[in-house]
């Protein structure tokens, strides 16, 4: 009998501010929230990454069920990929500009720099990277690394940083202090340059620090995956799924519906509520459970299609994710087709140890 997975990243609430969420939420939000616990009846909790991807835990749990390695995600391959790079034989990691508020927190919004910023901000910094044995490599206005011998390094996705103080931005391994000295080097270059005084008069928001993660080889994965399709407006993720032996026209974006594939398990990532999760936008947080709901349902009625017998929803949040799995139905409950329900409070808010307070 196969399965499909909904994923949902950033649907579960900080345990301390969830009721207050909760009962100050407009009612077609709460209906929405509701109507995700719709035809199940037990929550497994999972404990994914208490570290680095502590705030991106979907990231961990599709990494190992598409490509079946228990090694942190590798996504600078695969975004380097996904722009029209090629093929690279040394180790490639993410060099993401981030933009801090007056406190030194990374903001939601990236720097979006035209041509002309991108290439004067290159040669400021490239001569930092020569020195530690860095190539700077460049696809359009995106910047990435390249380094002969692999870094004993794991960095949380930039994904994950807006909120955080990047001083406090988690980082683990042997060169933790070298990559740390790195960027804080970088981070004065790039205070003090034209470019970012600039935007900074213009009200425009400036390249204030960059940001290495994702680090790793681009590789084919065997054994293949068992998963037919999966729909994900994420590129590396799309591109996990390829290298784990899925089809091209079997891997689409988020849409409600999956691509045309065989009949067998499935994965959607909804990440409409992240966003505004990772703010700690309660209020935005809750304007977009209708939609999500929407696409929720959507999922669950193509399901059919790959006769999945069981859909499970994947509510993810701070360090883990709480799966709602279909009820052991009794003989009566299938002979009465009584429907069941987890409650949003069986799940939502976030009680793992170590997650947000």
């Amino acid at each position: 009998m196969s399965k499909a997975f909904i994923l949902i990243p950033g649907a579960r609430l900080p345990s301390d501010e969830a009721d207050q969420i909760l009962a100050s939420m407009p009612d077609a939000s709460a209906k929405a929230l509701e109507s995700l616990g719709e035809g199940t009846g037990q929550v497994v909790p999972q404990v994914l990454d208490a570290g680095c991807y502590r705030r991106a835990p979907h990231l961990v749990w599709l990494w190992r069920v598409l490509t079946r390695r228990n090694s942190p995600p590798h996504e600078a391959p695969w975004r380097w990929l996904s722009m029209g790079g090629r093929e690279q034989a040394p180790e490639l990691w993410c060099l993401t500009p981030l933009s801090l508020d007056a406190e030194g927190r990374v903001l939601p919004q990236r720097p979006q720099l035209d041509e002309r910023e991108f290439m004067e901000l290159t040669f400021a910094i490239e001569p930092v990277f020569l020195k530690a044995d860095l190539r700077v490599q460049i696809w359009d206005t995106s910047w990435f690394l390249t380094r002969r011998k692999d870094w004993a390094l794991i960095a949380a996705p930039a994904m994950a940083l807006p909120g955080l103080a990047l001083d406090e931005a988690p980082l683990e391994g042997e060169a933790t202090g070298e990559v740390r000295k790195l960027l804080a080097e970088v981070r004065d270059i790039l205070a003090a340059h034209p470019v970012n005084e600039a935007r900074r008069t213009a009200g425009k928001p400036a390249a204030d620090a960059l940001w290495i993660s994702g680090g790793g080889h681009e590789q084919l994965f065997f054994p293949p995956t068992l998963i037919r399709s999966v729909a994900c407006n994420d590129a590396a993720v799309r591109g996990w799924a390829n290298a784990a032996g899925i089809l091209l026209e079997r891997i689409g974006k988020d849409t409600g519906r999956w691509p045309e594939a065989p009949q067998g398990d499935v994965i959607a990532v909804i990440e409409d509520l992240y966003p505004a999760w990772l703010a700690r936008d309660w209020e935005a947080w809750a304007r977009a459970l209708p939609e999500v709901a929407r696409k929720a349902a959507s999922y669950r009625e193509d399901a059919k299609r790959f006769e999945a017998g069981d859909v499970l929803l994947v509510a993810f949040g701070e360090t883990g994710a709480a799966t709602l799995a279909p009820a052991q139905s009794s003989f009566m409950d299938k002979l009465l087709r009584r429907k069941t329900s987890v409650a949003t409070a069986a799940w939502c808010p976030d009680r793992y140890e170590g997650a947000a307070r």
